[in-house]
């Protein structure tokens, strides 16, 4: 199953102070004893897979597999300005879905852009003052996420990790002038370091890593052989 985090897609906006890595891990581990999964494999991109990895790293008894898209350490810093103009496409109001399409493919952030993208876009939607359209996103969750992650040592979890990794990487730069989400040093690293990691790179961008059929087929059999 695949969920939206709170403040997120079609999940509720909470009140302020109800975000940051522990309630979303929080809702995970609810998630599973609702469907009465003691343990779970779990699969998180960006913001998502370091969510996964404190997951991991607290609660190793309930997570047997963990899948990384394109999150691992501290992106390089010309990766996080595309990241900060992707979020800009939030708390703004569109006057019509196209024109919201547009906003965000004309940002260039996103290429090969498909006609998927434009579903989700628009799957993002929702009716805002007068005649226009905003993003269900809210820009004060994402706000309140960034600040608490800045609060934590990625590096210090990898080794609390005990079950096994997969980490799909990123390897083309985020627009003309981005940087890599994943370092190449940290990948090696990460790979050399911990023997339940597999790294597997990828000739694609950050966003576009979610609908490679490369990395379907990666997660797929990653997923299938850890299976309990």
């Amino acid at each position: 199953m695949t969920m939206d985090l709170r403040g997120r897609g079609h999940s509720e906006i909470t009140p302020p102070g109800t975000y940051g890595w522990h309630s979303h891990i929080l809702d995970l581990l609810a998630i599973g004893e609702f469907f009465g999964e003691a343990s779970f494999g779990l699969v998180g991109h960006s913001m998502g897979g370091f969510i996964g990895m404190e997951l991991a790293a607290s609660y190793p008894e309930r997570c047997h597999a963990l899948v990384l898209i394109d999150a691992l350490g501290v992106p390089e810093p010309s990766a996080l300005v595309a990241i900060a103009q992707s979020v800009s496409r939030l708390g703004r109001t569109y006057p019509s879905s196209a024109a919201a399409v547009s906003h965000v493919r004309d940002s260039g952030l996103i290429a090969p852009w498909n006609t998927f993208w434009d579903r989700y876009i628009e799957w993002e939607l929702a009716p805002g003052p007068g005649a226009t359209v905003q993003c269900r996103t809210s820009l004060s969750a994402v706000q309140e996420d960034a600040a608490d992650a800045a609060e934590h040592d990625v590096y210090a979890l990898w080794s609390r990790i005990r079950c096994p990794t997969l980490l799909i990487r990123a390897t083309t730069p985020l627009g003309s002038n981005g940087g890599l989400v994943v370092s190449a040093a940290d990948a090696e690293r990460f790979a050399a370091d911990f023997g339940v990691a597999t790294v597997v790179n990828l000739d694609v961008d950050h966003y576009t890593v979610l609908v490679d059929p490369a990395a379907i087929g990666e997660i797929d059999h990653f997923m299938r052989s850890s299976d309990r």
